[in-house]
């Protein structure tokens, strides 16, 4: 720490992975946090996370148990035909800790949201369930719940999520999640239906993350706690299956296999071992310009400020970032309102470049067959600018994955002002 501390009471509205990555952090430098969340349970959905090197290092960094964590690690990034699973380029990952300082894991969500969970606990953060905020004060600072408690701190930081009730009250705008078009299929399968087929085999044993790539769809995959669970998330177009009311909906294996039924005989397959999985709308935000109320009292973090899209893995990954970063910014300005301004000011153009690029590869991924789809598929194997996909180049690579969000230096992989470094517009 550039300078000794000034202790802050924190609350914390959300105990998702942003918010409780921030507790974590900001507990450990001598804060004293509380987090509130209106689940009854803390129960993570049933699904796969990435978890890239510019949110390995901190986690590790601050003490999640990463390590002794069920969890794969990925080789490389398999990009493939949707129609015959002929390969269009692989990004290697072999040197990942060499090349970026920090490993690339596999993980189940629901291992992760637990690990650091038990992280913050044990580092004396407090953690309540089954409260709901239903109004703030940003002067004070102070949330209302539900049961019309009222908790009163130095520091309010909303974590609440794409849903988020402080977002428009902060910003002073209205505001809608963009409905992408798209649905998100999650689907977890046993190692062992992989293992004991010949031709889905080498999905669990040569671990890396595969993605086929269709017309208005792709599927990514990528085995999990070991080997113990295969994890696919299909990216679909969707069929009116979601509402604004109802963003959730059950899913079958029937609809599935039919949905697939022209694809390339491993995708076939695994559709034919998948049981019922659910399909979650893809919605996310125009980018914002403010994360801070005016009082200087209040800030937001995560998918409340900066909701991510699944194409680029990295919706987790900037909420981390976003935690690292303020807890820099807590400790080099003894005054909260400048911390905060140089909280926003440092972290909203970097993840907002992620967040445009992600929305991006909405496009890119689900190309029609022909031309267009042609000149993708070529341009995808070149390490150059012109690579459609993002971190395809190796320099727009280091710059997410080597990325220290604790680093406030206006230099290398790190934040430059009013710039993203090794970052062009395509």
């Amino acid at each position: 720490m550039p300078q000794a501390v000034t202790p802050r009471e924190i609350l914390i509205v959300g105990a998702g992975l942003g918010g409780l990555a921030a507790s974590l952090a900001l507990q450990t430098d001598g804060h004293k946090v509380t987090v509130i969340d209106s689940a009854p349970e803390f129960a993570e959905a049933g699904a796969g996370i990435r978890v890239p090197p510019n949110s390995s290092r901190l986690l590790l960094r601050w003490g999640v148990d990463l390590e002794n964590m069920k969890k794969s690690v990925s080789k490389r990034y398999h990009f493939l035909r949707w129609a015959d699973g002929s390969t269009i380029t692989k990004v290697p990952f072999d040197n990942i800790v060499e090349t970026h300082g920090a490993p690339y894991y596999l993980v189940h969500r629901a291992d992760l949201h637990a690990g650091l969970l038990q992280a913050a606990e044990n580092a004396g953060v407090r953690v309540y369930k089954k409260q709901r905020v239903t109004e703030y004060d940003f002067d004070a600072p102070s949330a209302t719940t539900s049961d019309g408690k009222v908790w009163k701190a130095d520091l309010i930081i909303a974590a609440d999520g794409v849903k988020s009730v402080a977002r428009p009250l902060l910003t002073g705008q209205p505001d809608v999640p963009r409905d992408t078009g798209d649905v998100a299929y999650r689907i977890l399968i046993p190692g062992d239906d992989l293992l004991a087929d010949p031709q889905l085999s080498g999905l669990i044993t040569d671990p890396c993350t595969t993605s086929w790539c269709g017309p208005d769809v792709h599927i990514v995959g990528y085995p999990i706690r070991n080997g113990e669970m295969y994890n696919i998330v299909v990216c679909a177009k969707s069929e009116g299956e979601t509402t604004d009311e109802v963003w959730v909906v059950k899913g079958d294996n029937r609809e599935l296999c039919e949905r697939f039924e022209k694809w390339e005989p491993r995708v076939q397959k695994l559709c034919k071992l998948t049981r019922d999985f659910m399909k979650w709308r893809l919605c996310d935000l125009p980018i914002l310009t403010r994360w801070v109320h005016p009082s200087g009292k209040v800030c937001l973090l995560g998918d409340s400020c900066h909701p991510m899209l699944p194409y680029l893995a990295q919706g987790a990954a900037q909420a981390v970032e976003d935690a690292a970063t303020l807890r820099q910014c807590l400790a080099a300005e003894p005054d909260l309102t400048t911390a905060l301004k140089k909280y926003e000011k440092i972290r909203l153009p970097r993840s907002s470049t992620v967040q445009a690029k992600t929305r991006e590869h909405q496009y890119i991924l689900h190309v029609d067959d022909g031309e267009e789809q042609k000149v993708r598929d070529t341009k995808m194997a070149l390490n150059a600018d012109e690579n459609p996909i993002f971190w395809g180049h190796e320099e727009r690579r280091k710059w997410l994955f080597s990325h220290d969000a604790e680093v406030l230096s206006k230099s290398g992989a790190n934040w430059t002002e009013g710039t993203t470094v090794g970052v062009k517009a395509h």
